[in-house]
């Protein structure tokens, strides 16, 4: 018989699509703010 926790870890809920975009759109985002910050510091 398994453990309670490693139960847990196995029917917890998969992010829906609308989440799993949001995540990806949040890292792209962040992804270019920091090159965009990364070249301003080259041109100044």
């Amino acid at each position: 018989m398994t453990e309670p926790d490693e139960q847990s870890e196995v029917n917890e809920p998969k992010p829906s699509r609308l989440e799993e975009a949001r995540r990806l759109i949040e890292e792209y985002a962040n992804d270019l703010r920091e090159i965009i910050q990364k070249l301003r510091r080259k041109l100044h």
